[in-house]
């Protein structure tokens, strides 16, 4: 384990020492979260997926986005709409001065064009329109050499606020990863543990959980692990599992699609199994588990008024942390269309002030 590894531990175990009873004001970084939402990093792809020798498109909600590989090895992004006559630019060229140029009339888009900022970081690609924070969340280990990283993408027909709920929730796997390869129990967790952190942006959980036989065979023979998750508001969990000195961490960001459809970039960390047929094998394992998770994420209901209205008037037992996280996207709403267009009119301004 490097220092910084080692100072990060630390930090989120003393935040964790001490869950509030009393709510915490709401930070800034949650109040007015409607366009706000495009000044989080959010992720739209991993790195080694994407085929840069030509634009690349992808929504984050209802804002479509272009992004390129301009000069100097710079990725630059804009709306995927023409600002001349609306053509769409993913199938545009990316010229030989990093520009890309619109196949209807020719316009092209430079570096300094670019629309929100991107940043490529362990791994994957990240975009916001005026982040926030210098850069996104870290996953724990990543950088830790003894540590093997793969990555994994699955579309979740479930919102992103259902996505959110289910990286913390403690009931289901008993339900839903029951199945072959699953890591579901009937014997529930244990010494449970939940932490609201000062910040008001994060919430976590820590809690021991009894191995099944067939995970049992896959983690030496550990009869129970110690686990920790963590979510940050509003796109990014990522989760510990330690049994003897071995370690898994699942790192899980969040991309909404559409209003029931996000996808899930998974982050796979581990320093176990550490050959190539290890790495695949564990990646075999968490496909399994994400494919269990995408049977019950296309059973959501939609998100609509009665839905809000019912959700949680039943609570279980350590529920606490699932009702701090829904109380976080209190005021979240799906990046729709009529926030697109402010963020636009928002840059169109500063670039008039800039003139």
């Amino acid at each position: 384990m490097n220092i910084f590894s080692f100072l990060c531990i630390l930090f989120f175990i003393f935040l964790g020492s001490t869950s509030f009873s009393r709510p915490l004001p709401l930070p800034e970084i949650l109040k007015n979260s409607g366009s706000s939402f495009f000044n989080h990093w959010i992720c739209v792809g991993v790195k080694d997926n994407i085929d840069f020798s030509k634009p690349y498109k992808i929504n984050i909600g209802e804002l479509p986005l272009v992004l390129w590989k301009s000069t100097d090895n710079k990725i630059a992004s804009a709306i995927n709409i023409c600002k001349h006559m609306g053509s769409r630019l993913d199938n545009g060229v990316i010229t030989e001065n990093g520009c890309l140029k619109c196949q209807y009339h020719g316009l092209e888009n430079s570096y300094e064009d670019r629309f929100g900022e991107v940043m490529e970081y362990e791994g994957k690609i990240f975009w916001a329109y005026k982040p926030i924070r210098k850069m996104p969340f870290s996953i724990p280990f990543f950088n830790n050499p003894d540590y093997e990283k793969s990555f994994l993408e699955i579309t979740m027909d479930a919102s992103l606020t259902d996505s959110a709920f289910n990286t913390m929730d403690l009931r289901h796997p008993e339900y839903v990863h029951n199945k072959l390869f699953g890591f579901g129990n009937i014997v529930p967790p244990s010494n449970i543990k939940e932490y609201k952190y000062p910040s008001g942006d994060r919430v976590g959980l820590s809690f021991d959980y009894s191995s099944n036989k067939v995970i049992r065979k896959i983690n030496d023979n550990a009869r129970v692990t110690k686990n920790y998750h963590m979510f940050v508001f509003p796109t990014f969990s990522w989760s510990k599992v330690t049994f003897n000195d071995k370690n898994l961490i699942i790192g899980v960001n969040l991309l909404p699609l559409e209003n029931k459809k996000t996808r899930w970039f998974i982050t796979i960390c581990h320093n176990y199994y550490k050959s190539n047929p290890g790495k695949e094998f564990m990646k075999f394992i968490a496909s399994i588990i994400l494919g269990q998770d995408f049977v019950q994420m296309k059973n959501q209901h939609k998100e609509d008024e009665l839905k809000k209205a019912m959700l949680f008037d039943h609570k279980f037992k350590d529920e606490d942390v699932i009702l701090w996280l829904r109380d976080m996207f209190k005021d979240y709403k799906y990046p729709d269309i009529d926030q697109c267009v402010e963020i636009y009119n928002d840059s169109k301004n500063d670039k008039s002030k800039i003139e």
